[in-house]
């Protein structure tokens, strides 16, 4: 109410004992003047010329019963007057125009137009001295862009601007929508009709306005919003409807434009990589365009839905071109090439059984897959024999005697592939070395082997294979032995199940059978799962200052569709499930001779019959038999950036359940920027990446009306509070601007 008051000011400055006459040029006033009344004002309004006379007296017999009295003259000239002129001339008078309001507000009113500033006025004309103070600081571009919210939050809900006065509707569809979107609405519109209409300018300007003007800008502030994602997602889809034709002809725009909200445009960009790559293009630059998009591309989810995998697609980069395997020359050079990058080809073969690609494209991965594995198999078994010295042996004894703190995590059938793709958070140094298992297949001989002295020997028992350890003199036949014997070798190391809770030891060993013991029907759709598991594990071990060592007593081959399930070979008496063993030597394949017998392994390509479904063990398939060794060992804690919320001020007051917290970083000379996640309202919201540049990220609130919280930025690391805000939810249309 603070203008009514200057106004009533005005007219208890000018009072003197007769009526005052009103001229309200803009038509400010017309359905304020009760306001006047309830201040002791007896208001008339002279609505028509010829009855100029009968206002006068009215007034002045108000006038002489003690009665402070106005009469609003509306916009009509005070030179049009006859009796009412009288007033006028001696001084009882009061002119109210937005322009003089403004003026003696000392507010700047810029270049705007006067049906502008006359808008602006009545929709300021409730509000308090604070908000007309703030905005003469601010300036009248700050209206503009809280007018630019309320359109956003006008997509995102129509029924957000439900309880708006027709002032304030006036203000902001014919003052601001009008002009911004070269529409012609007005106070009566409705909100659905608002929102479709605004909607169709600025998704237009997607490709009409060439990444310029102000169109532009509002459709890349829309597209670029994680706060208002569904909703533009939801007008993109009406507008696809009415303009698909329009939408293909500019088709070319969109390939420029990685985060554009029409999923149908980008199908068919999907679908011309696919026939590209299928078609031999230049792998090269298909590969790019989808590095971009899974880089800048925000529509994972609804994409998905429709068919479209970037991310899936872009994994197949490395079968652009052939591996170059001329480097191989023994049994070293391969295991140090495969582990350059040999391993991605697994890794896909893997991926590709559960792929969401189109099966074209699909079934020419698998084929290309394929025949790199052959290539691969060759060298393989050129250049590997069983039997031969392995670093396997002996493998947890020697890094755990190391000094300082020591951590080993041995996982039953983790093969190479999949520990190439464990990500530790926290800052390490890792090392990848491929190493061949003691015995290809068989987990009692390679976790032997890795519970060992490394002075080992295999034996035959009972028609089985078993490892002895020559310096401490044991059988490794049994879990329990295993673990005894390293307990011998190594005093103090504690061995523990791989979710146990760590244990205050210097040496420790974790273990876990869950991929191998799945049965193999479940286990593809568990290795996020038990990576994640492994990670998370890893990450504890480094921030208490382990260096870390990851191994395996086998892999496991994934047989092609073409392979029979059989059992390899035959001895003169009974065959095992993962080798047959024998006194007679046998005539192919590949074997090692043990105390007089032979142990023969099943051929490439060859699987079990006893070990049916997705994985198996596969003799001396170098899936198998190549292990992992990881070594991560912690980096000491560099300096790590500050992060600030940006948007502050905008966020002291939440009047939405969906907002954009701003984290933007205090960016040094040295140190690195930091991972953080945000704490609000009990609940944690982790930040995907490393905060090195200023990062919109999305929250939802579940706040009380009136109530306050905190939002809270915090370092992933150590938990430090790096920034927070104070906020109060207060969901009505009660406004700042």
């Amino acid at each position: 109410m603070y203008l009514l008051n200057l106004i009533l000011s005005r007219l208890e400055k000018v009072a003197s004992g007769m009526p005052v006459v009103l001229k309200d040029s803009d038509m400010l006033l017309n359905e304020r003047l009760s306001y006047f009344e309830s201040q002791g004002w007896r208001c008339l309004q002279l609505t028509d010329p010829d009855r100029e006379f009968f206002v006068l007296l009215e007034a002045e017999l108000l006038n002489q019963t003690g009665k402070k009295t106005l009469v609003s003259i509306g916009n009509r000239s005070e030179k049009d007057l006859v009796f009412l002129a009288e007033y006028w001339d001696k001084g009882s008078c009061v002119l109210v125009s937005a322009i003089n309001l403004l003026t003696e507000l000392k507010i700047d009113r810029k270049n705007n137009k006067k049906d502008v500033l006359i808008s602006l006025v009545k929709y300021g004309l409730d509000r308090s001295e604070d908000w007309w103070r703030e905005l003469k600081q601010k300036g009248i571009e700050s209206i503009y862009r809280k007018l630019r919210e309320d359109i956003r939050d006008l997509l995102r809900d129509s029924a957000s601007i439900a309880g708006l006065s027709d002032a304030e509707k006036e203000f902001l569809f014919k003052h601001f929508a009008n002009t911004a979107f070269n529409l012609r609405l007005s106070a009566s519109s409705s909100p659905e009709e608002a929102a479709t209409l605004i909607a169709e300018r600025i998704l237009e300007a997607s490709y009409r306005q060439r990444q310029s003007g102000d169109l532009y800008e509002f459709y890349k502030e829309w597209a670029d919003s994680n706060a208002y994602g569904e909703s533009l997602l939801f007008h993109a889809g009406k507008f696809a409807k009415s303009h698909q034709e329009e939408l293909m002809e500019h088709i070319a725009v969109f390939e420029q434009d990685s985060n554009h909200p029409f999923i149908a445009v980008e199908r068919e960009l999907f679908e011309k990589r696919v026939n590209a790559l299928l078609a031999g293009e230049s792998g090269s630059d298909v590969f790019a365009f989808a590095a971009d998009r899974v880089k800048n591309r925000k529509r994972t989810p609804a994409d998905q839905e429709k068919g479209i995998f970037w991310e899936e697609f872009l994994e197949l980069e490395p079968l652009a071109s052939e591996p170059d395997l001329t480097g191989i020359h023994s049994l070293d050079t391969f295991l140090s090439v495969y582990a350059s990058n040999l391993w991605r080809y697994d890794a896909l073969d893997r991926k590709l059984r559960f792929s969401r690609l189109p099966e074209p494209l699909r079934a020419w991965a698998l084929e290309r897959v394929s025949r790199v594995n052959k290539m691969v198999s060759n060298h393989w078994n050129t250049h590997y024999e069983p039997g031969a010295p392995s670093e396997q042996a002996g493998l947890l004894y020697r890094v755990l005697r190391e000094e300082g703190k020591r951590a080993a995590i041995v996982a039953d059938a983790f093969r190479f592939e999949l520990a190439c793709e464990l990500a530790a958070r926290s800052r390490a140094k890792i090392e990848r070395i491929a190493l061949p298992a003691v015995t290809p297949t068989e987990t009692t001989v390679g976790m032997a082997a890795l519970f060992s002295s490394g002075e080992i020997e295999k034996i035959e028992k009972g028609q089985r294979v078993y490892i002895t350890d020559r310096k401490t003199g044991r059988v490794l036949d049994s879990v329990a032995k295993r673990e005894e014997n390293l307990m011998a070798l190594v005093p103090g190391v504690e061995i523990v199940a791989l979710d146990a809770k760590l244990p205050n030891a210097e040496k420790i060993v974790f273990k876990t059978r869950e991929i191998d013991s799945l049965g193999h029907e479940n286990m593809i759709g568990f290795f996020e799962q038990t990576l994640a598991k492994l990670s998370q594990v890893t990450d504890a071990l480094l921030k208490a200052g382990y260096t870390v060592h990851i191994t395996s007593d086998h892999g496991f081959y994934l047989p092609v569709r073409s392979e029979t399930q059989k059992q390899d070979g035959s001895g003169s008496y009974a065959s095992g499930t993962r080798y047959s063993l024998g006194t007679a030597k046998p005539e192919n394949g590949k074997y090692e001779s043990i105390e007089g017998s032979y142990i023969h392994y099943a051929r490439e390509g060859s699987v079990f019959e006893n070990y049916g479904g997705l994985f198996h063990h596969g003799g001396i398939a170098y899936q198998e038999v190549v292990i992992p060794h990881l070594a991560l060992t912690p980096l000491p804690d560099e300096m790590r950036w500050d992060v600030k919320i940006a948007n502050k001020g905008r966020l002291e007051i939440v009047q939405k359940d969906v907002l954009d917290v701003l984290l933007d970083p205090v960016t040094q000379m040295f140190g690195s920027p930091p991972r953080v996640y945000i704490q609000c309202l009990n609940e944690r919201t982790d930040v995907d990446q490393p905060v090195g540049a200023p990062i919109p990220v999305k929250l939802r609130i579940a706040a009380k009306s009136g109530g306050t919280f905190k939002i809270e930025v915090r370092d992933s690391e150590d938990g430090s509070l790096l920034d927070s805000v104070k906020c109060q939810y207060l969901p009505s249309r009660e406004r700042l601007f």
